[in-house]
């Protein structure tokens, strides 16, 4: 993945853009404890947009081409019904947690990070909610907006590379595949937390590597949809447990 090491993390850390971030995500930490009704993922989607407004970059790109808004749109209206089923068959913190990595993923994969560096900022803030223990509510009905502020990153910061766009929303669209391959488990069962997780994170690993390639549209493509089967069809293989999770969708 591009630029993802331990180096640029911790310059990360120094940056003011991702520093507002993390205080706008302080806020949407307080926010999701308190307000549990409206979810981690709405909160964290409003987060995102307002602290990229803060930092006057919620604007779009010269370069970012036509096909990435509709894209953003359909990959935000198959996510709403991939963490409606994804948080019925899966721990909340885990896909909580897919989604993090996602997050991570597209920042290490596009090449202008200056947007992606704010919805960092909030994430880091936010990733302590998710602690299994304080039962947060992640919530399916603000997938749209959490879906939306990434794949304005995408459009934007990866404009100037169509293999980094694509890894990137190869990330975000594993939400489908991820969720279909929840629908094959049996009633009374459910997906390993650990194995879901483990798999977003390979599926981030690959798609990550996409973008650093000089592949064009059509290879570079190839690659996410083989690797989407993939992790798939070993995630459908995850399934443990004979009860139904205990899931704060």
């Amino acid at each position: 993945m591009l630029g993802m090491n331990p180096i640029t993390l911790f310059e990360l850390l120094g940056q003011p853009d991702f520093q507002r971030g993390l205080i706008v995500g302080g806020m949407g930490l307080v926010a999701v404890l308190v307000a549990r009704k409206l979810g981690w993922l709405m909160i964290w989607g409003i987060g995102a947009f307002a602290a990229l407004s803060w930092v006057g970059l919620l604007r779009t790109s010269p370069q970012t081409p036509g096909w990435a808004l509709p894209v953003t749109v359909v990959i935000a209206l198959a996510g709403t019904w991939a963490f409606r089923v994804l948080l019925s068959r899966a721990r909340s913190w885990a896909v909580g947690l897919s989604f993090g990595l996602w997050v991570l993923g597209v920042w290490g994969t596009v090449p202008d990070t200056e947007r992606a560096a704010v919805p960092m900022g909030v994430l880091a803030a936010m990733l302590p909610a998710l602690w299994p223990g304080l039962k947060v509510r992640v919530g399916w009905h603000g997938a749209a907006i959490a879906i939306a502020a990434l794949g304005f990153v995408i459009g934007t910061d990866g404009a100037a590379r169509t293999s980094a766009m694509i890894g990137s929303f190869g990330m975000v669209g594993m939400a489908m595949v991820a969720a279909l391959s929840a629908r094959t488990v049996r009633k009374g069962q459910f997906l390993s937390s650990w194995w879901l997780v483990a798999s977003q994170a390979l599926h981030v690993i690959i798609s990550g590597r996409v973008a650093g390639q000089t592949w064009d549209s059509g290879g570079a493509l190839t690659i996410v949809i083989l690797s989407s089967i993939l992790t798939g069809a070993g995630l459908a293989w995850g399934v443990r447990g004979t009860h139904a999770p205990v899931s704060n969708s």
